[in-house]
């Protein structure tokens, strides 16, 4: 289970859609939007009711971000660990 500290509504709704989504890659909280999703510092923000984090330039919903990037990152993660 994934858990940010409580009061942000975005940390909120990044800590929602880990859990349900079944996430496994870690988070954390850098500040002022910034997150560091497994090995990659990413910006997410609240865009018309939905949780969107910044790619290239523009920005993608998290349920997309997450099935499009986490898999890369548990690779990265996984080859990280067996160096």
């Amino acid at each position: 289970m994934f858990t940010l500290p409580k009061g942000d509504t975005i940390d909120t709704m990044l800590n929602y859609y880990m859990n349900h989504t079944n996430c496994p890659v870690p988070i954390r909280k850098i500040g002022n939007g910034f997150y560091l999703f497994g090995t990659k510092k990413i910006y997410a923000k609240i865009l018309n009711g939905k949780l969107v984090i910044r790619v290239g330039g523009g920005f993608m919903i998290i349920e997309e971000f997450i099935a499009t990037y986490a898999e890369n990152e548990m690779t990265k993660i996984s080859r990280m660990t067996d160096e």
